[in-house]
């Protein structure tokens, strides 16, 4: 009787612990995927503030330049490009075509 009541207790506990790491689990992925999700918005953001200003310096811009501002994903290299931009002549000084 005692052994028994020893078995379904330490059941009891595995299946409470394996509840709380699914729950836990599910809440840490949730919490990456805000993460990605501010940092991805952050990026298109600034990848669009970047094409806005380069149209308004340089005039319309050609299609590769459009597509090599978007395949920049990290935003040091974004915050650096525009503020290159500030200082470009032309499009070529900023080696986007």
């Amino acid at each position: 009787m005692l052994e028994e009541r020893i078995k379904e207790w330490q059941a009891e506990q595995r299946r409470e612990g394996r509840q709380e790491g699914r729950q836990e689990g599910r809440q840490e992925g949730r919490q990456e995927g805000r993460q990605e999700g501010r940092q991805e918005g952050r990026q298109e953001g600034m990848q669009k503030v970047i094409l806005d200003l380069l149209g308004l310096r340089f005039g319309p811009l050609p299609q590769t330049v459009r597509r090599r501002v978007k395949e920049i994903s990290s935003e040091t290299k974004l915050r650096q490009l525009s503020k290159r931009i500030l200082m470009a002549s032309s499009l070529d000084d900023l080696d986007l075509r």
